[in-house]
């Protein structure tokens, strides 16, 4: 698959706290399968052209997502980038989409990106949410499933975002790394 001048990849939450064996969603879940998909997005990344990729990271606040549930806090350990940076364009945001970044929506508009190519972490939250908002939004939406990934003891939850996502208009492809 050659990347057209309207396509991006957009890359998720590649965060230590989601990523990282010690990270903080480890401590609830086993990750085998975020480590694989780590690894396999460390290798497509550097088969891309840097400008056609966007890491979204995420800013969250002290338990913003409940009691206790505080995760990719700015200044800590788990709040890093875990993969390769290959001099990427980096955009921060501050809800489980990455439509919550007014630099994301403007960057978009003034690269006149239309389809988005999305994968990272955690599928049932962050990659479902921007899957969602762009649909909304009118943009075209695959999703390469072998580049999205969640906890080993939730699987269900990522077939559940795909079935879910297909319905809505989201194309899914599960055999990526050779076409990319």
């Amino acid at each position: 698959m050659q990347l057209r001048a309207e396509e991006l990849i957009v890359i998720i939450d590649p965060q230590k706290d989601f990523t990282d064996t010690e990270g903080a969603y480890a401590k609830n879940h086993t990750i085998s399968q975020i480590q694989e998909v780590k690894a396999r997005i460390n290798k497509l990344t550097k088969r891309l052209n840097k400008s056609r990729v966007v890491i979204i990271y995420s800013n969250y606040q002290k338990d913003q997502f409940g009691d206790g549930i505080s995760m990719c806090i700015e200044g800590t350990e788990g709040h890093e980038i875990d993969i390769f940076l290959y001099d990427f364009r980096l955009i921060s945001k501050t809800q489980h989409s990455s439509f919550s970044s007014e630099e994301f929506k403007t960057y978009l508009k003034e690269n006149s990106i239309r389809s988005l190519l999305l994968c990272g972490f955690l599928a049932e939250y962050c990659i479902r949410q921007t899957a969602i908002d762009a649909l909304e939004n009118g943009y075209n939406v695959t999703l390469l499933q072998e580049f999205i990934a969640t906890g080993d003891d939730v699987q269900h939850r990522k077939q559940d975002m795909l079935s879910d996502l297909e319905s809505k208009g989201a194309i899914t492809i599960d055999d990526t790394f050779d076409c990319i």
